[in-house]
């Protein structure tokens, strides 16, 4: 490890090189806080440049290594909100966090992209976008903190993935540093050419949009690999026009299922609003207590609609939406299209993580996805099983594709078993949602939390035909190793590869 950090140290400041243990300390975990793993090391990159040539010192380090067992690995981090696991250093791996890859490039409004480096805080794009009439339409919880290279790593979803879609909708191209230190450019990302042809020295630097696709287009299929296959160091990304108006509308009932059914019969109807949110009982009372929302001890479940578009048409679709609700007998309908009050009715679910924080030092926000019609009976299995193992629940729900995120509340000081609890409850909880026809993740990704359950839905082929499809870009299994697939699956087929080849 000496002969690598004089090595890295010939490029790198002293500052971007963090070996001492109370700084790998802070790198240990993210946002779960319930999976940990110290790295070897902590590199922090300046830009795309640095990051090849860091990948390119550890294949250089572990070509000269004896004992292959003691080979090193890499992961890259974002900002650490990440759900779970994927950014957490596997065994004997160097983490590479890309806190410093921070800049927007440029926005082309007129084509309607916008050009920045994979550690571009979210929300940082919507503020500097403010007045031109765009916006970035992903929109993850942790927008404020979490960055366009983990939005892409996890294909992040947010509240208003319903209409919008998905992060994976809005990435146009990239630059990405591959499993062997080579810097490539996918989809609508094209580095600037010299005069004669060959690709500008600073390459990364001089970058342009092409408004066509290359004849193969792999941008999605780097999309939700959370760093498997390479290191995203820029993205280029789609901006959405800002709508003429919204309507907000809150709307609380006396059971979560009626609020359910609700949903069902929204989409059923087929009504696409910009968001659609569930809020259920134990949610409510917390947010409640918390900033005095006025909700009586009658409401049970909160549903939340946004509407967007053209105001004559938003108008008449929230007076067919008053008319459905109305079938299913509210507690009570509050509609708005003034801001200031639309920030109040949102508080139920955006006050959320502060409210659960009054209650329980620690909650574990969990991401399983069933079909919209099968939300109903999730709710109520999610209930059985919360109850089972004593647990303290809240439920909040991307209702529009059918995203659940059970919150779990706990003070292992006061309960020292309560984790252990918590996992097993997941376990159960997964099961129901595939047995439901749903999915393991919506938008945290799979990571090391879920990876144990992907034999739920894939069959050891359909396992293997991924890992394969792995080594083509990983064949030396370095970039963030033991994530997604069970570790059991992950070792052999390393071996089966490293032996065979593809």
């Amino acid at each position: 490890m000496k002969k690598l950090l004089n090595s890295l140290k010939k490029f790198l400041k002293p500052k971007q090189v963090l070996d001492k243990p109370e700084d790998l300390h802070l790198y240990d975990t993210d946002a779960t806080a319930l999976f940990k793993n110290k790295p070897r090391l902590v590199l922090i990159p300046y830009d795309t440049e640095d990051v090849s040539k860091i990948i390119l010192e550890i294949i250089s380090y572990n070509e000269k290594l004896k004992n292959p067992k003691e080979k090193l690995s890499f992961v890259a981090r974002g900002a650490g909100t990440g759900l779970s696991g994927g950014a957490i250093a596997a065994e004997n791996s160097v983490l590479i966090s890309l806190a410093m890859l921070s800049k927007l490039i440029f926005v082309d409004y007129e084509n309607r992209v916008a050009l920045v480096e994979s550690g571009y805080v979210n929300a940082t794009l919507n503020k500097a976008l403010l007045g031109t009439g765009l916006h970035f339409a992903p929109d993850p919880s942790s927008q404020l903190a979490c960055t366009i290279g983990g939005n892409i790593a996890e294909n992040a979803g947010g509240i208003h993935c319903y209409k919008y879609g998905v992060t994976a909708d809005h990435v146009l191209g990239m630059e990405i540093v591959l499993p062997n230190g080579e810097i490539q450019y996918v989809g609508s990302l094209v580095p600037e050419f010299t005069e004669n042809g060959t690709a500008h020295k600073h390459a990364s630097s001089n970058l342009k949009f092409k408004n066509t696709f290359s004849d193969l287009d792999v941008t999605g299929l780097f999309i939700g690999t959370e760093g498997t296959l390479g290191i995203v160091t820029k993205a280029l990304l789609k901006l959405t026009p800002n709508q003429e108006a919204f309507i907000t509308i809150q709307v609380s009932f006396s059971s979560t299922l009626t609020c359910a059914e609700v949903v069902s019969e929204l989409i059923r109807q087929g009504f696409k609003p910009a968001a659609l949110e569930i809020i259920d009982n134990h949610a409510v009372r917390a947010v409640n207590a918390a900033y005095n929302l006025g909700f009586s001890d009658e409401v049970k479940a909160v549903l939340l609609i946004e509407l967007d578009g053209i105001n004559e048409e938003i108008l008449k679709e929230s007076h067919r939406i008053e008319a459905l609700v109305s079938d299913f007998n509210p507690l009570s309908y509050k509609t708005t299209q003034d801001v200031a009050e639309r920030l109040k009715l949102w508080k139920v679910r955006k006050g959320s993580a502060s409210a659960f924080g009054r209650i329980a030092p620690f909650w574990y926000l969990y991401d399983a996805v069933v079909p919209r019609s099968k939300i109903p009976a999730a709710l109520q299995g999610v209930e059985r099983i919360a109850e089972k193992y004593n647990l303290m629940l809240a439920n909040l729900v991307h209702a529009g594709d059918g995203n659940l995120h059970p919150n779990f509340l706990y003070d292992p000081e006061k309960d020292p078993s309560v984790i252990e609890r918590i996992f097993e409850a997941s376990h159960e909880i997964m099961r129901l949602c595939v047995d439901l026809g749903g999915t393991l993740s919506g938008e945290h990704g799979i990571g090391v939390e879920k990876q144990e359950y992907m034999d739920y839905l894939f069959s050891p082929n359909d396992m293997q035909k991924m890992l394969d499809l792995r080594a083509i870009f990983d064949p030396e299994y370095i970039s963030n190793p033991d994530k997604i697939f069970p570790i059991k699956v992950c070792k052999e087929c390393h071996r089966e590869v490293s032996a065979n080849g593809l």
